[in-house]
């Protein structure tokens, strides 16, 4: 091989393009590409060698790489560049000197990667005159060699092309600049027609456009500039390499790339119609979210019911932990069996019955806070599998309806939860009002967002019930071998588990899922009233599909209004909880205590104190675990309910706005001294009573502040009792509290006081207005009134002056009463 100095190579098996085959002088005229023969009118020689010199040009050859269009195309790296592979590459496409003739050398080449060519620097010889049609002529005979040889590029299978560069070529490699098919033509001199531009750019390609800036047709001024826009961006790139820098009747041409600002038309329809396409938009979103994320919430809410992933729940684990580790650590592993009272076995086999019936009504466990209602349930549902539990109070204790929506998915099992959908909806309805002056109606409310996640569960549900078809599929492939099954019945046998083979494959019914709604209606406000109300109707669409048992918890005496509306014509199947009797309370505690050391007397005493209320037992419990005295602890525990009695029901709160009762602590002092002499307090006679004067919203408010408790009887209210019966002990201290009995007494008769006074100037006014009829002589029957006006007058006298003997008894006793507070 010989190599030359541009560095262009020869190979074996390839036309020989060596310096001695470049300068052999051609000795023959033009010849046809194809035929061989001599072409008649060709270019003339001139006589001799003597006329003759050495000339240079460049060509242009298009498509030798592949176009860069950003600094993310990575198409160059798979296309090596370098000298010698460039070589290789013309090797192939330019002919032989003996085809081209002239003298054809090849001095340099120029990679122009960027706009996927390369330029060729050859050398011929002729005389200046004839330069520019040899020049013309050495093009045409290699680009009629390639596509005779139907040369084309590797990457693309496109021809590649070959052009006479006219001008001077901008080598440059600014960063910023790739080829596009706009070309932005500069005149240094006069302006160019669009027609003399269109004969020099025609030939590299088809052209889309030429337009001149200024337009001379609207502007005085000249042209000075055009922008031609290509069909091809090749086009565009050959036509800038050839054309840079050529004269044109002696106006420079400078040619750059322009950016083409393409409008894009479904953009601009998207962007100027947000009515149409957002919806859109949010169709396709929660097409998106139903398709992928769905399946995955449904999976989560069953895996939730069936308790999948709770240790707790498999057989083996409980045998496994019970033979380890519980031997280990001294615990009480009855705890929750000992909470429960033995009065209470006969509600939870109540409970039990109702579940392995199917589905068809509501059961309703109520009672106050406090009586065991959660623990009788929990230990009716200690053998089922499929349940789930949501603690309401949870849920309506959240600070706003966000964390509620999260909570309840926690609860329910629903993940994932996205809460930033529902705030970028708001944020965009927002806009679109302050833009368009009307909603898109993007957002989602918080009842839609409830009512989603309890549509997800009740879908769930459906699939883990015992009629779905999913469930009979998964039961026919449980098919337990070797030993798996071996150890299962054995763990089954040491824990009395019936096996599952054993099971009536009829009897289905202990494999329907329960949901057990715990503290339902916990709390009433306009941030749960809705809550409330959308789990009730969850819980009737359940049973009236027979999907699954619900269960309501409730220590709201209006629950039954909220699952009338949801399920209406239904009975209930209810179980009311009331108090431990005080023996019961009395073997509650020896369960939990070793009474021996203690004062049975004493005990039964601060038991019967107490009452049979499960919260106060289990306090007491702990208390006398501590090492506190029965009497003691018995303090402990009144105190505290004084306490929350005075901050409560009489508002003796720092801040009184947050907290504002629907009653006065006069009503309520009122209902205090009843219960502290009575057992019960007449609800009638207390609602028509001078305190309340026939309104019963402040006594259900005081229920709901689980102050008192109000007893029906044929299904109206009948009589009112404390909330808790410690309350009783509560009530009596309040009341032997001289002092505060004192300052409630001069608030009470101050306002009797204030009554009594309006009703006196009342009846003066009347009197005065009926003696003033027929010029103070009224007749007899307004005489009579009169009368009867008077002696009321006298009467309510009396009960003033009555009053002030009571306000200033009660103020002399807040003075001998007084004592100063015990300093150390």
């Amino acid at each position: 091989q010989y190599s030359r100095p541009n560095g262009l190579l020869n190979t074996s098996n390839r036309r020989n393009f060596t310096c001695s085959s470049i300068r052999r002088q051609a000795t023959q005229g033009p010849h046809d590409p194809v035929t061989g023969i001599p072409l008649k009118g060709g270019i003339k020689q001139a006589s001799g060698e003597a006329g003759k010199q050495e000339q240079t040009a460049m060509l242009y050859l298009d498509n030798m790489f592949p176009l860069r269009f950003n600094a993310l195309d990575i198409r160059q790296w798979f296309f090596r560049s370098k000298k010698r592979c460039l070589d290789t590459r013309a090797a192939k496409v330019i002919p032989t000197t003996e085809e081209i003739g002239h003298g054809f050398t090849v001095k340099n080449l120029e990679a122009r990667t960027k706009d996927g060519g390369a330029l060729v620097e050859f050398g011929f010889k002729c005389s200046l005159e004839d330069k520019k049609a040899v020049a013309k002529e050495i093009v045409e005979k290699i680009e009629n060699h390639m596509k005779e040889h139907n040369v084309v590029a590797s990457f693309n299978l496109q021809p590649i092309r070959a052009f006479l560069v006219k001008g001077e070529p901008f080598l440059e490699d600014i960063v910023v600049r790739y080829p596009t098919p706009r070309l932005r033509v500069e005149f240094q001199g006069e302006p160019v027609t669009v027609e003399r531009l269109y004969k020099h750019l025609r030939e590299y390609g088809k052209i889309y456009d030429i337009a001149l800036h200024p337009n001379p047709f609207t502007s005085k001024e000249p042209a000075r500039y055009a922008i031609v826009q290509f069909t091809r961006v090749r086009s565009a790139t050959s036509a800038r390499n050839c054309l840079h820098g050529h004269l044109i009747q002696g106006n420079r041409l400078n040619i750059l790339y322009e950016r083409q600002l393409r409008t894009n038309v479904v953009k601009e329809w998207i962007v100027e119609h947000p009515k149409i396409t957002i919806p859109i938009f949010a169709a396709l979103l929660a097409g998106l979210t139903y398709s992928i994320f769905d399946p995955m919430r449904e999976f989560s809410i069953a895996s939730r019911v069936t308790q999948r992933f709770n240790l707790e729940e498999y057989a083996f684990y409980r045998w496994l932990r019970r033979e380890t580790w519980a031997r280990l650590v001294s615990a009480d592993r009855h705890m929750d069996q000992a909470t429960i009272f033995e009065e209470d076995a006969d509600d939870i086999k109540k409970i039990q019955s109702w579940l392995r019936e199917i589905p068809e009504t509501f059961v309703v466990v109520t009672g106050p806070r406090g009586s065991g209602k959660t623990g009788v349930v929990k230990a009716a549902l200690s053998d089922r599998r499929n349940k789930i539990i949501i603690d309401c109070e949870e849920i309506a204790n959240t600070r706003n309806q966000s964390e509620m929506i999260v909570e309840l998915a926690k609860q329910i099992g629903y993940f994932p939860v996205f809460t930033w959908i529902s705030s970028l909806g708001k944020l965009l309805d927002t806009v679109i009002a302050a833009s368009t002056g009307q909603s898109a109606g993007i957002a989602s409310s918080p009842e839609a967002q409830i009512q989603k996640i309890l549509e997800s569960a009740a879908i769930a549900l459906r699939d883990v019930s015992p009629q779905s078809e999913n469930f009979k599929e998964d039961n026919r492939k449980k098919v337990d071998k070797g030993v798996v099954n071996v150890v299962k019945r054995w763990v089954g046998k040491e824990l009395g588990v019936k096996d599952d083979q054993d099971r009536d494959p009829h009897d289905v019914r202990a494999d329907i899922p329960v949901i057990v709604f715990d503290n339902f209606m916990h709390r009433e406000s306009a941030q749960t009233e809705q809550l409330w109300v959308e789990m009730a109707n969850f819980a009737g669409l359940l049973i009236e599909n027979e999907v699954a048992h619900v269960v309501f918890v409730s220590s709201n005496v209006a629950v039954h209004k909220v699952l009338n509306k949801a399920s209406p014509g239904r009975s209930f199947e209810t179980i009311q909880t009331t108090d431990a009797s005080p023996e019961m309370a009395m073997s509650f505690i020896s369960r939990q205590l070793d009474t021996k050391e203690l004062d049975n007397e004493k005990l039964r005493y601060v038991v019967v104190a107490l009452g049979g209320r499960l919260t106060e037992l289990e306090l007491l419990v702990q208390k006398l675990k501590m090492g506190m005295s029965p009497s003691d602890a018995l303090d402990d525990i009144v105190q505290r309910t004084v306490i929350e009695i005075r901050k409560y029901g009489f508002n003796e709160t720092a801040d009184f706005d947050e907290h504002q009762m629907e009653w006065n602590s006069i009503q309520f002092w009122e209902i205090v001294k009843g219960l502290s002499q009575n057992k019960s307090v007449n609800f009638d006679g207390l609602k028509f009573g001078t305190f309340f004067k026939g309104d019963e919203k402040p006594i259900w408010a005081m229920e709901r502040a689980e102050l008192i408790t109000i007893l029906y009887k044929d299904g109206r209210a009948n009589s009112i009792r404390p909330g808790n019966p410690v309350m009783y002990t509560a009530f009596d201290r309040l009341v032997s509290d001289k002092v505060f009995a004192a300052t409630m007494e001069i608030e009470t008769n101050q306002f009797l006081k204030k009554l009594a006074e309006d009703s006196i100037a009342k009846f003066e006014e009347t009197v005065t207005s009926l003696s003033n009829i027929y010029n103070g002589r009224p007749p007899k029957e307004i005489d009579t009134r009169i009368r009867y006006l008077l002696k009321k007058i006298d009467k309510t006298q009396k009960d003033i002056e009555l009053y002030e003997a009571r306000i200033t008894e009660a103020k002399q006793m807040v003075i001998t009463a007084w004592e100063d507070c015990n300093s150390s």
